[in-house]
């Protein structure tokens, strides 16, 4: 059976545009990248879908070949998903070389240092997690109640819990129908009066 590239290449962008990345451009662009070993972002879409079914091994493969196709201006959106490769595979620490290399771009939006900030916050660094939130503020590009939360999230960490629940109420301000913050909060009930009650306890 003979394969019309075009078509089938029309279909998989379709699918992207629809859908998102999936099981079913997964296969689209597995006979792509073979009609067309030289595109890279044939070969981005190959790994990102891969990356969206959980096959994690197979999508480094397909993005280290994006990699090495992509235009340099570009290679950060590719750093970028394999950054989350290896974190979603539950390598944070490799994930944080990709990242590094993702925000080391001048090109760089806020969103991906935000994406740093979370995987770095699996890793228990809350200080330079903070900073890349501070970045991500300044470049723009990204969901202020998102970073509001994920700000909240470190104040969590670190036992502030006062300072946590207000910075989840700034960001229901700016959407009061966002669930991550309402469970957030849940999640804060009663923390700082066990905190303060434990202390007195232990230092009467």
């Amino acid at each position: 059976m003979s394969i019309d590239v075009e078509q089938l290449r029309a279909r998989a962008e379709k699918s992207l545009d629809d859908f998102g990345p999936s099981a079913e451009t997964a296969e689209l662009f597995r006979v792509l990248v073979r009609t067309d070993p030289d595109h890279a972002l044939t070969w981005y879409n190959r790994g990102d879908s891969l990356r969206s079914i959980g096959r994690f091994r197979e999508a480094q493969e397909a993005l280290l070949a994006a990699r090495e196709l992509m235009p340099k201006s570009n290679l950060f959106i590719v750093d970028t998903r394999l950054a989350l490769v290896f974190s979603k595979s539950g390598s944070p620490a490799d994930a944080e070389k990709w990242f590094r290399l993702a925000t080391s771009s001048t090109d760089c939006p806020g969103w991906v240092w935000l994406l740093r900030a979370d995987n770095l916050m699996r890793m228990e660094s809350s200080k330079l997690a903070r900073e890349c939130l501070n970045t991500a503020r300044l470049r723009g590009e990204v969901d202020l109640e998102e970073l509001l939360l994920n700000e909240a999230l470190i104040d969590r960490y670190l036992g502030n819990y006062e300072e946590a629940a207000r910075g989840a109420e700034e960001a229901l301000k700016l959407d009061p129908d966002y669930q991550p913050a309402k469970d957030f909060l849940e999640s804060l009930r009663g923390a700082a009066a066990a905190k303060s009650d434990a202390t007195g306890m232990l230092n009467p």
